[in-house]
């Protein structure tokens, strides 16, 4: 990374000479000695500060050239030099484009302290220049696309949910774009750069390095331990920390968590005093966290501290009528060279039959499965995988031959009717049990025959039982 550039352009070679030698330590230094090679440097040089005289050949030489240099790079920042303190000067300096009007006799301390924090301020511009940019972008990149009604409701709930810093857990199937809502979460700050977003999958949060991994290190804490290092909490300080499929976080891990939750501090390892911080928790999970509290597998009061916004997102198969949107979204995201694909109404209805186990990241990974494999822009059914097509078409037909008995007939058809009903009640017994008319004991039994519901029961948060594995969830997002 290179040495900031100063550019030093004043008549008097003692005080410039001075000023040369103080600066060089941590500056590149450039010399002018009149306005015209001032002005010659910056449109051949890109100069991050020029230290310009207001007296040079005259009593107005260094004001009367600010708007030239101006012209050259209206980015460069300018701070006039003056052996007179006069309020109109200063004035006209500020008018003109200068940055800072500083006195000759400054103390070389304070010259310095003052030149730091004109480099700091700079930065702190160009990062937030950085971030709105990176707010745009993932903008563009991260949004929901859908109008079913349960897409309707989650868009109004992300955003009222956006303005706040409380903890949130996103419950929903893989595929349906949990970390998605989490950078939708992400609040804009009042100048337009956006809150830090760290990203950590929960269960490489273990062993030994768990604590390094969370709260950072001092220098020497441990062997092999050469510097300091933060943690993912210091990383997210002001902002998001996103744990991913947190179900999977050990519970040793679990109770250290909780501290740092509650206290809104951490301590590096090696360390003597606390770090206070501001952060806000996001968690994602595709498993029945309450289930697993209950099962003694994720701590309650964990569990109660990170679930204050609970986000459900909706599975793709509860919200078919999506498909065609997410199609079009999918089909412009991948467009290369002005290609993009069109999809026949057939190939829209014959993928909207289709339950999409793997929800919008299988619909993603299909459109750009046909932008590598297709030549033609027009998709066609016999354009789609083969295993997909086979997927699609087999509900439709009744698995039981021509030849099979009467009461294997029966069979087929029954099995293939609970199955259809399971997966619209999203595993949920009381609800199934009650839109077919059967008693639950009856129902459980007939589930298992066919092989629909073989895990455990595990008590739901309305105190309904399901499948252990189920979530209320299935989105149509990106």
């Amino acid at each position: 990374m290179r040495r900031p550039l100063i550019l030093i352009c004043d008549d008097d070679q003692m005080y410039h000479l001075a000023l040369r030698q103080l600066l060089k330590k941590d500056f590149d230094v450039l010399s002018a000695y009149n306005t015209e090679e001032a002005q010659a440097i910056v449109k051949n040089r890109k100069i991050d500060l020029l230290l310009l005289d207001v007296r040079i050949n005259t009593a107005r030489d260094g004001l009367d050239c600010i708007p030239k240099l101006k012209a050259l790079d209206e980015e460069l920042t300018i701070v006039m030099l003056s052996g007179l303190k006069e309020f109109e000067t200063v004035r006209e300096a500020m008018r003109l484009g200068a940055t800072d009007y500083l006195a000759k006799d400054v103390d070389a301390d304070e010259l310095l302290h003052i030149i730091s924090r004109i480099f700091e301020r700079k930065a702190l511009i160009i990062r937030q220049q950085q971030l709105g940019a990176e707010s745009r972008r993932e903008a563009k990149r991260f949004n929901l696309v859908g109008d079913a009604p349960g897409m309707q409701s989650l868009k109004r709930l992300v955003e009222r949910a956006r303005h706040s810093m409380t903890n949130v857990v996103i419950h929903g199937e893989t595929g349906t774009g949990k970390e998605v809502i989490a950078r939708l979460l992400r609040s804009e700050n009042p100048d337009g750069s956006i809150a830090p977003f760290v990203a950590v999958d929960s269960a490489t949060i273990h062993g030994n390095t768990a604590e390094s991994i969370l709260f950072g290190h001092e220098k020497g804490a441990f062997t092999g331990a050469d510097k300091l290092k933060k943690g993912i909490f210091e990383e997210a300080h002001g902002g998001i920390i996103y744990f991913d499929e947190i179900a999977n976080m050990p519970l040793d891990i679990q109770a250290k968590l909780l501290r740092v939750i509650q206290e809104k501090e951490v301590t590096r390892l090696g360390a003597a005093r606390s770090i206070p911080l501001e952060f806000r928790v996001i968690c994602a999970t595709n498993k029945d966290l309450l289930g697993l509290v209950k099962q003694g597998l994720f701590k309650e009061d964990l569990y109660q501290r990170l679930n204050v916004i609970p986000i459900m997102i909706p599975a793709l198969r509860e919200r078919k009528e999506d498909v065609p949107l997410l199609l079009n979204h999918f089909s412009e995201r991948y467009s290369q060279n002005n290609r993009v694909l069109n999809f026949t109404d057939e190939v829209v209805e014959f993928l909207s039959a289709y339950d999409w186990p793997g929800n919008v990241r299988e619909l993603s990974n299909l459109v750009s499965y046909l932008y590598a494999m297709c030549e033609s822009d027009s998709i066609e059914v016999a354009d789609l995988p083969p295993q997909l097509r086979d997927a699609i078409a087999a509900p439709a037909r009744v698995q039981t031959p021509d030849s099979s008995t009467f009461y294997e007939r029966i069979s087929g058809f029954e099995n293939q009717i609970l199955r259809e009903e399971y997966d619209r009640c999203q595993g949920n017994i009381s609800r199934l049990a009650l839109k077919l008319g059967m008693d639950r004991s009856h129902l459980y039994t007939k589930l298992r025959i066919y092989g629909i519901h073989g895990m455990k029961k595990a008590g739901g948060a309305d105190g309904s039982e399901h499948d252990s594995d189920s979530v209320s969830a299935s989105a149509a997002i990106h």
